[in-house]
């Protein structure tokens, strides 16, 4: 007696989710395109609701400790599949970051206030760039294992 194993996904969804599960570097550019994304639009909020009150780099300070927790578990649990070590690699990938914060620290000024770029395109620029930087360094640094 065989047992039914129910109804299979088309062969295209199949090729896709194996293409998914080979290649971190897929799965690093999907995560990082979600978090740009989600950081990008939490930036924004946060600008366009208390830019008129609070310093531009205040609200990057409290939107980057928001966007790192969304990719600390996408890229934890998602990118690199990485098991255990819960704390020890959420302060490494916070500390990857922290160079990061303080590129956005030094570079957002200086778009803004030097190169006379909108706020919103110099933050969508280095939030670019970061997502560019950070893949190595996650994968050396935050989720490394011995």
């Amino acid at each position: 007696m065989t047992i039914d194993p129910g109804p299979r996904l088309p062969h295209g969804i199949t090729r896709l989710l194996g293409h998914w599960n080979r290649h971190e570097k897929l799965r690093f550019l999907v995560i990082g395109a979600y978090n740009t994304v989600v950081g990008y639009l939490a930036f924004t909020g946060a600008y366009l609701l208390l830019g008129p009150h609070v310093h531009y780099l205040v609200i990057l300070v409290i939107t980057h400790f928001l966007s790192v927790l969304n990719a600390f578990i996408g890229h934890k649990f998602l990118t690199f599949k990485a098991k255990g070590h819960l704390l020890a690699d959420y302060l490494r990938f916070n500390l990857t970051y922290l160079g990061a914060l303080i590129f956005g620290l030094l570079a957002l000024p200086f778009m803004v206030e030097v190169c006379r770029l909108h706020i919103l395109l110099s933050q969508a620029i280095l939030i670019a760039i970061n997502m560019m930087g950070t893949y190595f360094l996650h994968k050396w640094v935050s989720f490394r294992r011995a």
